[in-house]
């Protein structure tokens, strides 16, 4: 009869871990990434347009300008939001400080492009900026290196290569944690980046 009864209770022990798996698997896949109660959102990434105005959602990179060479930097709104705000009180324990960028790029024509060849490299920069819960925050970074404008692909650019004009896709990653030191999901978005030798202004 004890053994009977043991073997009933390891069989509903097994039952209930196996229902708390499946409600588990079938949680917000934002919550799988994050241990934090607090997710980034991206609301807009833009940059400098052919006149040089910021917020064009379209970057236009020249590879030199009146002999000399400059970063490319854009700008990323960014907010904040709770990721179940029915089940957490919102405190600004659940605000994020974000504390790196990553940024790596693609084109269409080469999907597998190499890096140093057919793109520039990838890099990151660390940053630190707070954006706050139900708050956008703006935040300036560098999109394009201005080493990179001295190496391949952007620098046959410059002395006049068999491509003219060069389209890139920006990847760029957002990393950041809440205020209670949890990491939240990063965060990924793009912009379209045209780099070419573009005629200088007469000055």
């Amino acid at each position: 009869m004890k053994h009977k009864l043991l073997s009933l209770m390891i069989i509903g022990l097994i039952a209930s871990l196996t229902s708390l798996t499946v409600i588990m698997t079938g949680c917000n896949k934002i919550e799988n990434l994050s241990d934090s109660g607090t997710r980034l959102i991206i609301d807009l990434i833009t940059g400098r347009d052919l006149n040089g105005e910021d917020g064009s959602t379209t970057v236009f990179s020249d590879v030199e300008t009146l002999g000399s060479i400059f970063n490319d930097n854009a700008a990323a709104t960014l907010r904040a939001e709770l990721i179940n705000p029915g089940s957490l009180v919102n405190t600004h324990y659940q605000d994020v400080i974000v504390d790196q960028i990553d940024i790596s790029y693609t084109r269409s024509d080469r999907p597998n492009g190499v890096e140093g060849k057919d793109v520039p490299y990838g890099f990151s920069q660390k940053v630190n900026f707070l954006v706050e819960v139900e708050n956008s925050t703006e935040y300036g970074f560098v999109l394009i290196q201005q080493t990179a404008k001295l190496e391949s692909p952007l620098v046959e650019l410059i002395y006049g290569g068999a491509e003219k004009v060069l389209k890139l896709e920006a990847n760029i990653t957002f990393y950041g944690k809440d205020l209670a030191g949890r990491r939240v999901a990063p965060v990924k978005g793009s912009i379209s980046v045209w780099c070419a030798n573009f005629a200088d202004e007469e000055q």
